[in-house]
């Protein structure tokens, strides 16, 4: 199930601006949305050969319609995606894209 519009278009600002703060030379963050999911990913190039970029799923946002909020995603090195396990997993999009941001488990940036 897709995203109401309103809710859509304050996603893809919010996402929009926290991607582009935290781009840099090399290290590029974008976003896609696919129905009810935002997910963040993170491309940069390989150490062996900087021509190729390598990208990895950072975290993902999933819309609950029946509650109307949101839950965080992490993904593990295998790349599975797992419940963020503060138990602030589930919130407005703003809080969530700002724990991430913060990263206080440090599972979301190395």
């Amino acid at each position: 199930m897709a995203v109401p519009e309103k809710e859509l278009v304050r996603v893809k600002e919010l996402l929009e601006t926290f991607c582009h703060e935290r781009s840099g030379d090399s290290v590029t963050l974008e976003y896609h949305i696919r129905g009810n999911r935002a997910t963040l990913v993170e491309s940069r190039p390989l150490f062996i050969d900087p021509a190729l970029m390598n990208s990895v799923t950072v975290a993902q946002f999933e819309f609950n319609m029946a509650l109307q909020v949101w839950t965080l995603y992490w993904y593990d090195r295998k790349n599975r995606r797992q419940p963020y396990p503060t138990g602030r997993n589930r919130d407005t999009i703003e809080k969530l894209v700002a724990e991430v941001g913060a990263d206080p488990t440090g599972i979301f940036w190395e």
